[in-house]
């Protein structure tokens, strides 16, 4: 069986008004984004999931395969409401290791 490739992205979460997200939530919001647009089938494919997430600074690194990423990236992109409020994804970073994502204390910048 052949390894699939991985890449981690670093996401910020924004909300109106400047709510906090908790990581339920943000977790929830992920993936109702990738759902929304891939479906069940391109959701299994990507296999994205929140690896942790830091509400101070309200920053996500989400792990999926390689092949989807830029279907990952653009459903994030188009996520436009949460709870009825408006709600920004915003990509920071992209890297093939999750110590790059987390940085050299293993904490999310």
């Amino acid at each position: 069986m052949i390894r699939e490739k991985k890449r981690y992205l670093l996401i910020k979460f924004e909300r109106e008004g400047g709510v906090a997200f908790s990581a339920d939530e943000a977790k929830k919001c992920l993936y109702q984004a990738i759902f929304s647009l891939l479906g069940e089938q391109g959701a299994a494919q990507a296999r994205a999931s929140l690896e942790s997430f830091d509400e101070k600074g309200q920053l996500g690194m989400v792990k999926c395969t390689l092949e989807p990423l830029d279907r990952v990236i653009a459903a994030l992109a188009l996520k436009t409401t949460f709870d009825g409020k408006p709600v920004a994804l915003r990509l920071q970073k992209i890297s093939g290791m999750a110590g790059k994502i987390a940085g050299k204390r293993g904490r999310l910048p």
